[in-house]
């Protein structure tokens, strides 16, 4: 089976450069930042990994962002996509950087992916050596941590998820109960770099072993 990567898309973004009070209360942004920004992708995956890579770049604190139920195919809009999140900045233009950072990161940089161009099959498998500060309050892990995310179909994902965590020294720093949101099930797994990146590879074989023995014991 070849593993087939996705191209995941930004379906809407935009700003406000200057939030009401009401507005600010509401989502009880920081002291001292007056803009802010929102997107939708077409993962939800994309969007967590995205804005959490966007914090290490921009001056921004993400506010809100959680995935819709069912995902981007039951979306009441044809741009409300997978996931809704939106953070704040001091300034306008550190929100413009925040979104600029990551449209790159969901156009370029994304690890959705399936087994020979099966969407039934698809998955989320990504290594990243140095987490953020939204993954802080996220998953609990401290900035700069390596983490390993590891997302797809409840069962297969069980059955995989094991075998990572025997292949390396990490530990479930986020784990989503199946189903979640987006019926799917799946982990951040927190370790070294090397830890986390043997741990995606054995997800990914996990995978692929219960995918094409699903009814095998």
């Amino acid at each position: 089976m070849k593993v087939i990567r996705m191209q995941t898309k930004m379906l809407s973004q935009k700003i406000i450069a200057n939030v009401s009070d009401e507005f600010a209360r509401v989502y009880q942004l920081p002291e001292g930042h007056q803009s802010v920004g929102f997107f939708s992708v077409d993962n939800d995956d994309a969007g967590y990994l995205a804005v959490d890579d966007a914090t290490k770049k921009a001056d921004i604190k993400v506010i809100h962002a959680e995935t819709f139920y069912g995902g981007s195919t039951c979306s009441w809009s044809r741009y409300g996509g997978s996931v809704f999140v939106m953070f704040s900045g001091p300034k306008v233009a550190d929100v413009k950087s925040g979104l600029a950072y990551v449209k790159d990161f969901i156009d370029n940089r994304t690890e959705l992916c399936n087994f020979d161009g099966d969407r039934g099959t698809a998955f989320y498998a990504q290594c990243v050596p140095r987490s953020g500060k939204f993954f802080k309050d996220f998953c609990g892990i401290e900035e700069g941590t390596a983490y390993a995310y590891l997302v797809g179909g409840p069962i297969e994902t069980n059955y995989a998820l094991d075998k990572a965590l025997k292949a390396g020294e990490t530990r479930i720093a986020r784990y989503w109960y199946p189903p979640s949101h987006a019926n799917s099930s799946g982990a951040v797994l927190a370790g070294t770099e090397s830890a986390c990146r043997a741990a995606a590879r054995a997800f990914v074989d996990g995978l692929q072993h219960a995918i094409a023995h699903p009814l095998e014991i």
